[in-house]
Order: C-alpha cells, then sequence, then structure tokens
C-alpha cells in the first residue's frame, strides 16, 4: 500500500515543492511529486492559477531490498504498510545541486549525471565523459575547467619628462562554480562563471621596462606596487621628476585702493543712503603711493631621466610716473599732488597719476547741461531724461539715471535706478576686447590666404605655368573661392572701431580696420594687393590682437541697484545688487553677478554669471551666454531660459533649483547643481 501523500499549494510548483518539505520534514530532494494543476500567471492578472501537488516521500512501496539498501541517510529504508509490517523499499536514485555541491540519493535506477562543457567529472576516481550513471554512495568529484586571458600594459613618458605612466588592462582567469538545481534522475552540470582578475604586469617586467627608457629618477615604490596588483583597467604613475620652481615675476604692490569700497552690505529691503556706500582713496602729497617688487630667477628641476629642467625667464615690469606723480630710482613712487590715485597696466609698464574729480551738486538735467569731463565725476542727485555724462575715467552717481546716456573710460556706480538708458563702462578698452576675437581670426584667416597664394604660385613655378602672374587677382580668386568670410570679417572690424577715438594704439586700430575694410570691400580692391602688402597685413593684424590680448580686465565695471529697459556694456565686470533687471541687456568682459531677478533680454560675459532668480513663471525669453570654459550658477530658473557656453547651447524646458552649467573634458555642457 502507497505511503499517503498530502495536497499542496504554492505559486508555483517549486513553492509548493519547498513548502510540502517543510511540512514531511525532508529535503526537497526527497519529496516525490504529483502536479495535479502546474499553475498559470494569467494575462494582467486575469486568470491567474495557483500551482498544486501531492506530494509524499520519495520511498514508495516495492520489492523487499535484499542488499539493505540505504534511504537517504545511511539506515535501511523501512516502511509500516497499512498492516503494520515493515518491509524494505527501493528508493530510485535522484541528484540535484544545492549551495554549489553534487548530492545523489537513492540507488535503481540510477540517476543520469551529464557532465557538461564546463567541468571534469571523475567517478570513483575514474574520468566519466558524456553522460554517466550514480548511485548513493558513489564517489564523483568535479573539477571546473579554466580558462586565461594576458593583461595589456604600456609605460609612457610624458613630453616634459616629469612623469612615467604605465597603463595597465588586467587579465582574467576564468572558471567556473556549480549552479544549484532541483532534484531529478537526469541532471547536467551547468557551469556560472567566476572571473579572478590576474594583474597584467609583474614588478620584475615593469622594472625592466622603466630601465630600458633610461628613467632613473623619482621612481615611486607606491606607484609600481599599484600597477603590479591592479585589478582593474587604470592608469598609474610610477615615475615622478622635480618640476622647475617658477620664478617670480616683477610686480608693483600698491599702497593703496585704486577701486572703489563697499562699506557695509544692506538688504534689498533696507532703506540706505547710498551715497554713504562708496568710499573712494584720496592722497596727499608726499605720500607713497606703491613699490615695486623685483623679479627673481626660479630653481632648475628634474626630469624622470636625470636631466636638468631650467625654469623660464622671470618677467619684469617697469614703474613709471604720470600725472601728479614721481618715480625715485624705479623702484618708489611718490604722490606730488593731491587727489584720487590710479594706475594704468601695459605693456609690462605699470603707470600712475593723480586724477582729480569733478564734483556735481544735485541732478544733471537741461539746468546743468550735459556733463564732459577728462577725469571722473561725482554726481550727488539724478541723471536726467535725454541727457548725456561722459568722463575719462570713474563716473559716481548717488540717484537714479532715466533715459540718459552714461559713459566712462573707468567704472560707473549707479546707487539706485537704471531705466531706458545706455551704460558703458571701459572707454576703449571695451572697443579693444570686443576687437580681440575679430583681429584673432582675422590672423588666422590672412595666414592661411597668404601661405595658399604662396603654395599656388610655387605650384605653377614647377610646372612652368609661372608667366609674371597678377597676385593681386590670384588672392581675389582665393578669397572668392575659399576664404569667403575675409570680407565680413573685416566691415565688421571697420563698424566696430568707426567711432574710437584717441591716439597711439586707439588710432592706430581705426586705421587697421579702415585698410582692411577698404583691400577687402570688393574683388576689385584685392587685386591691389600684393604680397608685401598682404605680409604687412598679416603682421599688423597679429601685432593688434596680441596687444588687446594684454588689455587688462580691471576697471571698466558697472555696479547699479536695478535696471530696466536697459543696456548696460562694461569691459570689466557688472553688479546688480537690489531687485534685479528686467528685459536688460548685459555685455561684460568680466563676471556679472544678479543678487536679485534677471528676467528677460540677455546676459553676455567674459567670465562666470552668478544670477539669484533667472527669467520668470510666465515663461519670459531670457539668455545667458559666457566663454568656454567659464560657467553660469543661478539659483532659481525657470522654463524658456537658454544657457550658453561658448558654442554649446541647452534651453530649459522645466524649472529648476540650484543650476550650475560647464563644459566638461570633452567640451560637453553639465548641467550640474551647487
Amino acid at each position: 500500500m502507497a505511503v499517503e501523500g498530502i495536497r499542496v499549494e504554492g505559486e508555483t510548483v517549486e513553492e509548493a515543492v519547498r513548502k510540502a518539505a517543510e511540512l514531511l520534514g525532508i529535503l526537497p530532494g526527497e519529496v516525490a511529486v504529483e502536479v495535479i494543476d502546474a499553475g498559470s500567471r494569467g494575462i494582467l492578472g486575469f486568470g491567474r492559477r495557483r500551482a498544486v501537488i501531492l506530494a509524499r516521500p520519495m520511498l514508495v512501496e516495492g520489492s523487499p531490498s535484499e542488499g539493505g539498501e540505504t534511504n537517504g541517510e545511511g539506515t535501511p529504508g523501512i516502511f509500516e504498510d497499512a498492516d503494520g509490517r515493515g518491509e524494505d523499499i527501493e528508493q530510485p536514485a535522484h541528484a540535484w545541486i544545492e549551495g554549489g555541491r553534487l548530492y545523489i540519493k537513492g540507488n535503481e535506477p540510477p540517476a543520469t549525471i551529464i557532465c557538461g562543457a564546463h567541468f571534469d567529472l571523475y567517478i570513483n576516481g575514474k574520468r566519466a565523459e558524456g553522460e554517466v550513471a550514480a548511485r548513493e554512495g558513489d564517489i564523483l568529484t568535479i573539477t571546473p575547467r579554466e580558462e586565461e586571458r594576458t593583461g595589456e600594459w604600456h609605460l609612457s613618458v610624458a613630453n616634459d619628462g616629469l612623469t612615467a605612466t604605465v597603463t595597465v588592462k588586467p587579465g582574467y582567469k576564468r572558471t567556473w562554480r556549480l549552479r544549484d538545481q532541483l532534484p531529478s534522475a537526469r541532471l547536467e552540470l551547468i557551469g556560472e562563471p567566476e572571473d579572478i582578475p590576474v594583474p597584467a604586469v609583474s614588478r620584475e617586467e615593469l622594472l625592466t621596462e622603466l630601465e630600458r627608457l633610461r628613467v632613473v629618477y623619482g621612481i615611486d615604490e607606491e606607484g609600481v606596487h599599484r600597477a603590479c596588483t591592479a585589478t582593474e583597467e587604470m592608469q598609474i604613475v610610477v615615475a615622478r621628476g622635480q618640476p622647475p620652481l617658477p620664478p617670480e615675476d616683477g610686480r608693483v604692490e600698491f599702497l593703496f585702493n585704486p577701486n572703489e569700497t563697499v562699506r557695509r552690505e544692506v538688504d534689498d529691503e533696507e532703506r540706505v543712503d547710498y551715497r554713504e556706500l562708496v568710499v573712494r582713496a584720496s592722497v596727499s602729497p608726499g605720500d607713497l603711493l606703491a613699490v615695486k617688487v623685483p623679479p627673481r630667477p626660479g630653481r632648475p628641476g628634474v626630469d624622470v631621466y636625470g636631466k636638468e629642467v631650467p625654469p623660464p625667464e622671470p618677467k619684469d615690469v617697469e614703474l613709471l610716473s604720470g600725472r601728479g606723480t614721481e618715480v625715485v630710482e624705479g623702484l618708489r613712487c611718490i604722490a606730488r599732488a593731491e587727489g584720487r590715485p590710479q594706475f594704468t597696466q601695459r605693456k609690462g609698464k605699470v603707470i600712475i597719476d593723480i586724477v582729480s574729480v569733478l564734483v556735481h551738486h544735485g541732478d544733471v538735467d537741461l539746468a546743468s547741461g550735459n556733463l564732459k569731463f577728462k577725469g571722473s565725476i561725482d554726481i550727488t542727485g539724478n541723471v536726467c531724461e535725454t541727457m548725456t555724462v561722459i568722463a575719462s575715467q570713474d563716473i559716481n552717481i548717488g540717484g537714479d539715471v532715466t533715459q540718459a546716456v552714461v559713459r566712462a573710460g573707468g567704472s560707473i556706480v549707479i546707487n539706485r535706478s537704471c531705466i531706458g538708458s545706455v551704460i558703458t563702462a571701459g572707454g576703449v578698452n571695451s572697443v579693444y576686447q570686443s576687437a580681440e576675437p575679430l583681429l584673432s581670426e582675422l590672423a588666422e584667416q590672412l595666414s592661411r590666404l597668404e601661405g595658399a597664394a604662396a603654395q599656388v604660385e610655387a605650384e605653377a613655378k614647377d610646372k612652368g605655368r609661372f608667366l609674371a602672374m597678377n597676385t593681386g587677382y590670384l588672392i581675389a580668386v582665393l578669397v572668392e573661392n575659399k576664404f569667403k568670410k575675409l570680407p565680413s570679417l573685416t566691415a565688421r572690424l571697420a563698424e566696430l572701431t568707426r567711432h574710437v577715438e584717441g591716439e597711439g594704439e586707439e588710432r592706430q586700430l581705426v586705421q587697421l580696420g579702415s585698410e582692411l575694410s577698404r583691400f577687402f570691400g570688393s574683388p576689385a580692391a584685392m587685386q591691389s594687393l600684393d604680397r608685401d602688402k598682404l605680409a604687412r597685413l598679416v603682421a599688423a593684424v597679429k601685432e593688434m590682437a596680441a596687444y588687446c590680448r594684454q588689455i587688462p580686465r580691471d576697471g571698466g565695471n558697472v555696479t547699479l541697484n536695478y535696471a530696466l529697459n536697459s543696456q548696460i556694456r562694461a569691459s570689466g565686470w557688472v553688479k546688480v545688487s537690489g531687485r534685479g533687471c528686467f528685459n536688460t541687456e548685459i555685455t561684460a568682459g568680466d563676471r556679472v553677478e544678479v543678487q536679485g531677478v534677471f528676467r528677460g533680454g540677455s546676459i553676455y560675459a567674459g567670465g562666470n554669471v552668478f544670477i539669484k532668480e533667472m527669467g520668470s513663471s510666465g515663461g519670459a525669453k531670457t539668455l545667458v551666454r559666457v566663454s568656454e570654459g567659464r560657467l553660469i550658477k543661478a539659483a532659481k530658473v525657470w522654463p524658456n531660459c537658454t544657457l550658453q557656453i561658448g558654442k554649446r547651447q541647452r534651453l530649459i524646458d522645466n524649472d529648476a533649483e540650484k543650476v550650475m552649467a560647464y563644459l566638461n573634458n570633452e567640451g560637453d555642457m553639465i548641467l550640474g547643481v551647487f
């Protein structure tokens, strides 16, 4: 009579088998299963059925065992039938994998073991192949097979000879682990791969390669150890030279503050007398203004080959006196007049002047007329409609600027609001900074044009076709077909410099823009060019571009409280300390900081941009653009705002908090948080 089974349900057959084993107090592999209903997951939850099995111990009624076979525990398998008589019951063999180990219970009929592709199987000491029969008590040994891949490595020395770097890509040793399987009379050994990293290079190999490359200085033992034990792909510095100690350039230390000093910070809602915010430096005759610190040479270094690396030569600076000052022994600058000191830095020279200040009490209106002054201007009142204020140095306005023009060669401070006005700070410096990218591109285009013309003439000579070729005609053809941007670039430079006034470099810039526009304004004008004229233009453009790059960004700043429907241009930085800006265009050579809202309009900055709130919930179109390598930070950004860094641009679709935009090493724009 059969041993009585139990009915068990589960989500799957496997789950039902596990439940049955717990109820019967045996292992899952010792459960004999009859599947009544395999169950179904259904579709979208409909038609789902649970699995149903009939389970009992693996030993069933059968013929008596003559050899005392075991029931899986090493004791005779004796079960009582319904009459209470004990009989030996023979158990069929079945095998399973649990915890990475092979188990067999039962004897006849034997279980079938299939070796598989990833293991070597030995049964009772003999290697088995293909399918083998196994019973309880057989000694089965399973050996996983192994695969190996050799690692890769490469040692290189930097161009400056200061570092030696090894690039390692470790190999691996692959072995196999048995996958767990449910009991079965026919079991195939299935492997799951296990990869063990193997270092790509040994210490002896690496040291030999260092010796071959003659790397003898600054061997990093820790780096060598890391390279020889690395278990993932990486680059490791294994030798470091001693870089040369850089020199100290000559410099001038100022004993006065050349910029406006903010006395205290104020909240947006605090009532403040803005005329008390700014304190200006002033000196008396005999005051020491600046001291020159001479340059100091650097110290040589050593590369990884053990050779000396010389430091660069230090740069010197010349301290010169200007109006109202005197330089003693080239090292000290002393005031000889009363007033406000300032400095100009250009081409390795520092010039210190004493500048007088025009103080205008009250408003600038029709009664006072326009103000134009070679120096600085302080205005205690407002600048009213249609009025113009021009200063060669700084301008300080205690009140509002409304529908007016304010232009300064230095910095501008507007202590209250700017409405419907044009503000320009930095004078000709802002023109230099705007002209520099045009000149750089012109220098590159003209140099290529000069080279192309020379190449065409040389090829014509080689082929015997050069018969007094007209260089001007050749240049016109090249511009028309290959250098099409040149006419538009020269026209833009001429327009930019058209209203520039001054002497020296200012006049040279205006003349250069006019000359380039004349030569490249038409094909007929280009034909008047020859090789010498073109070479002279190339040299002049390169020299002026280099000069523009030397223009300092110090000065030419704009500070104001609030702006509406205005244009603000500064060769330096722009700071808006109050409510913010609405429908305003800001162009700055350096950074821009808006402590309130910037809504509508655009910002073009050579430095970083910091904004508290950008755009509006209504989607006001707002643009912020900075130079490549700079970043944009905004505590709040609304949709329809565009962020641009260099040539990379990103339109914000959803409002965001604490946005920081920058370019990664690959030149892609990244939107992060700060």
